[in-house]
């Protein structure tokens, strides 16, 4: 029974690492491809209102969040990977940053997406509560420890965002996330 578990353990730990590691740039940094950014139209719209305060890019706040907070081995997923294998179709979004641990013993997940329609958000809401659960399957008998932050994990929106953090350092990036869309 024991070495079951541990062979499969060893099978999901190792085909994780074949989808992280052959889909991605394995560079931690971020660029206008890995984070997704889709639109032109929210750098016209930064220099239009001068007194008005923007928001932040996706991209800024994932640098943001990259400066601030120890991150365990980033991995930016690109379009295909994120269609491929949580169905979510990148078109409907304005840009995006899909970052998970290249670890698989790591659950560590950051997921910030800017919608088009806000009427795109509650299908969307279910895609990433799929993450939350699929992420707990593969921890929850394995890595109890790594289970425990993924419970910990929720969806979150404001207007046209929404997102999903899972890591220890979850209260500290929900921060930087929600700052940066005031």
């Amino acid at each position: 029974m024991y070495k079951m578990k541990i062979v499969k353990l060893m099978a999901a730990l190792t085909v994780a690492a074949l989808f992280c590691g052959g889909c991605a740039d394995s560079t931690p940094t971020v660029n206008d491809a890995q984070t997704g950014v889709i639109s032109d139209a929210a750098q016209g719209a930064e220099g239009a209102a001068e007194d008005v305060e923007v928001s932040k890019s996706v991209k800024e706040l994932y640098e943001e969040i990259q400066q601030k907070v120890s991150l365990q081995s980033p991995q930016c997923m690109d379009e295909e990977f994120i269609s491929n294998y949580y169905g979510i179709d990148v078109s409907i979004l304005e840009e995006y940053v899909f970052s998970m641990s290249e670890d698989a013993a790591q659950a560590e997940t950051i997921i910030i997406l800017k919608v088009k329609d806000t009427g795109d958000l509650e299908g969307l809401t279910d895609c990433l509560q799929t993450i939350v659960e699929e992420k707990k399957n593969e921890m929850e008998n394995y890595i109890p420890e790594q289970f425990a932050i993924v419970e910990k994990s929720e969806v979150r929106s404001e207007g046209n965002y929404i997102w999903l953090i899972i890591s220890d350092n979850a209260d500290e990036i929900a921060d930087i996330v929600e700052s940066g869309l005031l």
